[in-house]
């Protein structure tokens, strides 16, 4: 076929083409105004909801600002002194210590009476369908705002941050413009907030010092509700709820706040602990696992501790709780104690209890008798074990006046079962002795916890391991 036959031939069969495409244009047109009209007449909710999370997902791109590397900052909470620090005003993915403000701005509505405790909220389709993390909530269901906040602390539920979010600004986009204001108001210049749970969003961001100004908040405007950072299990519809937060359970002293993790962010932990009548915050964020992360933290308190106690840093004075206060951490955990009431494994220094004989401790009778001035001996610790902690103090006669007031309102069963302890244990370069009942069973350590709580002696159970066996 010569040259100007192919170019004849190839107009025509373009035209025919065009010609077949043009015929058919009007009958795709029907076909896809009839699908759509089809959808508009019957949406449906789970569809939305998973176009949604697609248009999210999709807008994830990597936010040159943030860096994936550890910063950390420890300060003093009582003068806001910086103990300890790198990159701490470098950008970081917030990941779930977002829930945090959730939960500021969630006690700040309790106290204002926009929310009561016992309110029931209607469970949204968008709350329902949050990615896990969850509580659990069922279809067409509600859930009372006590649950939705213990399922924040402990679990730290995303489908319960949604429920919040929604209940107080109408819509999650709307709450977290009221998250990032109250920020601003708090003077955190660095964060952003994109959500209420702390999902991965590009644009939400935030720094290690602005989580410690969030925590110092916490603490300062919240002392009434601040207790319930220390719950190690919260029950919903019959299912426990565990706290993330081993450090709880592993750090002496320690009795807040909240972990978090995204591919993103990596481990965070925003922290607070109490010893020798000092509080320490520590934020940890980018680390690479759990396990890292919560090390880097104990190293990096013990320091922030030993630092303190060398530069005689003032003691802490608990906030009194503000007029406005409608409720205590006690409504939300009943017999979990009250804001004023001292708190054993925070506290440096115990008066005896007025129980007390004087003379040899009473507790020092539980099973291993006495040393020299009636101070109970350290006892043999199985692996695997359980122990009740009601204190790490820095004179032996505080941890023993611990154990004499804690002795007396254990049952008989838990102490003629295990023993009481004070051992001494070093942190860096400093001596604490820790007033244990040691050697039980998870079930004696867990009641015997939940007795002295009811009773305003805050304790930890921990079971006993290789890595925290000598902490």
């Amino acid at each position: 076929m010569t040259p100007s036959l192919r170019r004849f031939a190839a107009i025509v069969c373009g035209f025919a083409v065009c010609s077949f495409v043009a015929a058919m244009l009007p009958l795709a047109g029907a076909s896809a105004q009839n699908t759509s009209s089809k959808a508009r007449a019957a949406p449906s909710a789970k569809s939305h909801v998973a176009a949604k999370n697609l248009r999210a997902s999709s807008r994830w791109v990597p936010n040159p600002n943030v860096s994936s590397r550890d910063s950390y900052l420890i300060v003093d909470a009582a003068s806001g002194r910086e103990l300890a620090s790198d990159q701490a005003d470098e950008l970081r993915h917030p990941a779930s210590l977002t829930k945090l403000m959730t939960l500021y701005l969630t006690f700040s509505a309790l106290d204002s009476g926009r929310l009561s405790l016992g309110d029931a909220l209607p469970v949204s389709i968008n709350a329902l369908n949050a990615p896990p993390t969850k509580m659990g909530m069922l279809p067409n269901g509600s859930v009372l705002v006590r649950d939705a906040v213990m399922g924040l602390v402990t679990r730290s539920a995303n489908d319960a941050a949604v429920l919040l979010g929604e209940a107080l600004g109408g819509d999650e986009d709307s709450f977290a413009r009221l998250m990032t204001q109250k920020a601003r108001q708090l003077g955190m210049a660095s964060t952003v907030f994109r959500n209420a749970s702390g999902l991965p969003n590009p644009e939400q961001v935030t720094t290690a010092r602005d989580m410690a100004r969030l925590a110092n908040a916490l603490l300062r405007d919240f002392p009434h509700y601040y207790p319930v950072f220390s719950v190690l299990s919260y029950s919903y519809r019959g299912r426990p709820l565990a706290n993330h937060n081993r450090m709880l359970a592993t750090y002496a002293g320690a009795d807040g706040l909240k972990t978090g993790y995204t591919n993103a962010s990596g481990f965070n932990l925003v922290m607070s602990a109490m010893r020798d009548n000092r509080r320490l915050i520590g934020v940890v964020m980018g680390g690479n696992s759990a396990f890292q992360r919560d090390r880097l933290m104990a190293e990096l308190m013990d320091r922030g501790f030993a630092t303190a106690q060398a530069t005689s840093v003032s003691a802490w004075t608990s906030p009194r709780v503000p007029s406005s206060a409608r409720y205590s951490a006690a409504n939300f955990v009943p017999g979990f104690g009250t804001p004023d009431a001292v708190r054993v494994n925070a506290v440096a220094k115990a008066e005896p209890s007025p129980q007390s004989p004087s003379g040899p401790s009473t507790a020092a009778a539980f099973r291993f008798g006495t040393g020299p001035g009636g101070m109970p001996v350290p006892a043999p610790v199985a692996q695997g074990s359980w122990v009740i902690q009601v204190g790490s103090f820095g004179d032996s006669r505080a941890a023993q006046s611990a154990l004499e007031r804690a002795s007396n309102a254990l049952p008989e069963s838990i102490r003629s079962h295990g023993a009481a302890t004070v051992d001494e244990v070093k942190h860096g370069q400093k001596t604490v002795h820790r007033a244990r009942f040691t050697n039980l069973s998870q079930d004696e350590a867990t009641d015997g916890c939940k007795r002295l709580n009811q009773r305003k002696i805050y304790c930890s159970a921990i079971q006993v391991t290789a890595w925290n066996a000598a902490r």
